[in-house]
């Protein structure tokens, strides 16, 4: 019994760690029974996201954009308000960097910057109006970011939305050539420069990295980051200490909002290069990134090179061993319910102290 008490603080300390190794025990599981080699499909998944210094690359690139959204939800979440809308938010800001990237004339020295900030705004406008129809008019977070993310959706379409007949009207960022619903092709004004050459790893690697260090200095060593953590822990009683509650909410969600449209942004500016329509999903794995890491900034660079890994080789072990890519959808849902779990564990620990 004494072996068993004594085990359970290792389970709340190791929790992720036995997240991760129960979703891919389980997907490996569920490929046995469907006839498939476990060994042959991970082999795969490995040599697509770890094979080559290429697909390394590819696989830290994909790492970019869930950070920044998971750093988005951890914010949010921080502050007592639970954002669904990261996707949303990631889509406008990409649809505001590719519009001052490819329909202004602005110099292009600062075409670039102008971009990228732009995004930064938009994201944040996009989850303000979700924080104004919470604190102002009562209307629950979790229903008005998913059906932005629709609204985010629908306006990337409309933006590039192929004329009917030749001729008719467009959308305003449609391209030139107007064959494809998709943005131009960004000037090379506006493109952030590549980490590795022929790879879609660009230097807003190295902006994500900062953002995720910065957020971590706000929460825990800042005075404003404690205001906004007081305000999501307890309302009521941070209201009674004398703190401006709901101005610490509208910060928080402007922040989280402005990490996930400075994703949209890098992700035009050094991925793609432009704009098409539908939607990544981005803020979906973001919150899986987010629980994984126990809203832990620092924590959170690995969890979202985890999943940057596993959407990098997803399609390879498509491709070369005949495993389904959306193993990877039910390696993350496992993963997902494996961290819900994790209070449970934590909670055994206290127990087991007392």
């Amino acid at each position: 019994m004494h072996g068993i008490k004594s085990f359970k603080p290792f389970l709340s300390y190791f929790a992720p760690l036995l997240a991760i190794a129960a979703a891919f025990l389980l997907c490996a599981l569920i490929l046995l029974m469907t006839g498939q080699n476990p060994l042959t499909a991970g082999a795969a998944l490995w040599d697509g996201a770890l094979g080559s210094r290429v697909r390394l690359a590819e696989s830290f690139a994909k790492t970019v954009p869930l950070l920044l959204t998971g750093l988005s939800v951890a914010v949010a979440f921080r502050a007592g308000f639970f954002n669904i809308g990261a996707d949303g938010q990631f889509l406008i800001g990409a649809l505001v960097a590719t519009g001052i990237a490819t329909k202004t004339s602005l110099p292009p020295k600062v075409l670039l910057p102008a971009a990228i900030l732009g995004g930064i705004v938009g994201g944040a406008l996009w989850a303000l109006i979700a924080g104004w129809l919470k604190y102002r008019r009562g209307a629950p977070e979790i229903i008005t970011t998913i059906m932005l993310n629709y609204v985010a959706v629908a306006i990337v379409a409309f933006s590039l939305q192929l004329p009917a007949k030749p001729g008719g009207a467009h959308g305003w960022l449609l391209e030139t050539a107007q064959s494809q619903p998709q943005s131009d092709v960004l000037p090379r004004a506006a493109q952030l420069p590549a980490l590795l050459s022929g790879t879609t790893l660009h230097a807003g690697a190295i902006l994500a990295l900062l953002c995720a260090i910065g957020i971590w200095w706000l929460f825990t060593r800042t005075e404003r980051g404690f205001l906004m953590r007081a305000a999501g822990s307890g309302e009521r009683a941070a209201r009674t200490a004398g703190i401006a509650t709901t101005v610490q909410a509208y910060l928080a969600v402007g922040i989280c909002g402005a990490l996930a449209g400075l994703a949209g942004a890098l992700e035009i500016c050094g991925a793609t290069k432009q704009l098409s329509t539908g939607t990544p999903g981005y803020g979906y794995t973001a919150i899986a990134v987010a629980l994984l890491a126990n809203l832990n900034p620092l924590a959170m660079i690995p969890a979202a090179m985890l999943f940057g890994f596993l959407d990098a080789g997803g399609g390879a072990m498509e491709r070369t061993a005949g495993v389904p890519a959306v193993m990877v959808s039910v390696i993350t849902g496992v993963l997902i319910c494996a961290v819900a779990l994790m209070p449970r564990f934590k909670q055994l620990a206290i127990n087991n102290k007392q």
